[in-house]
């Protein structure tokens, strides 16, 4: 897996964009995921919870705190582990639901792109991961991660 020249396109400019995707989580085709490689955990904030159509009783319970950017804890609701998708991968992904405000609709951390034994390239824009069929890179939504 390599970068070069062509990687970059024109316009995207001198930009301190993170990688945010759209991704199958559980069927459901998930925007705004936070690609986040500074997380531990991975987060399912609870109003896309809902929208997804899951229900309380099928979370997990969480006996930790999660301590955000600011250092504020928070609890989590439960934890729930759902399949998420990146081309021809599949990734069986626990995620800890949350109810708190957030422009995202879930946050992935270093974890699952370890597990896909991919690379995230915020400057790319890409996310970069080998297949049996060779290696499949997605492209990171410029344009709905600056609506966040």
């Amino acid at each position: 897996m390599t970068f070069d020249a062509e990687d970059v396109e024109e316009d995207m400019g001198d930009h301190n964009d993170p990688l945010v995707l759209t991704l199958p989580v559980a069927g459901c085709n998930i925007k705004k995921i936070l690609i986040d490689g500074g997380s531990s955990v991975n987060v399912l904030f609870y109003d896309t919870f809902k929208r997804m159509e899951l229900n309380d009783e099928q979370l997990m319970s969480s006996y930790y705190i999660i301590y955000g950017f600011n250092g504020a804890p928070k609890k989590p609701l439960g934890y729930i582990v759902l399949e998420v998708k990146a081309g021809p991968m599949k990734v069986d992904t626990r995620f800890s639901v949350v109810n708190a405000p957030s422009p995202y609709n879930s946050i992935i951390g270093r974890r699952w792109v370890h597990k896909l034994k991919g690379v995230a390239a915020t400057y790319h824009q890409y996310l970069i991961f080998p297949t049996p069929e060779g290696v499949m890179e997605i492209k990171g939504d410029q344009v709905t991660v600056r609506e966040c």
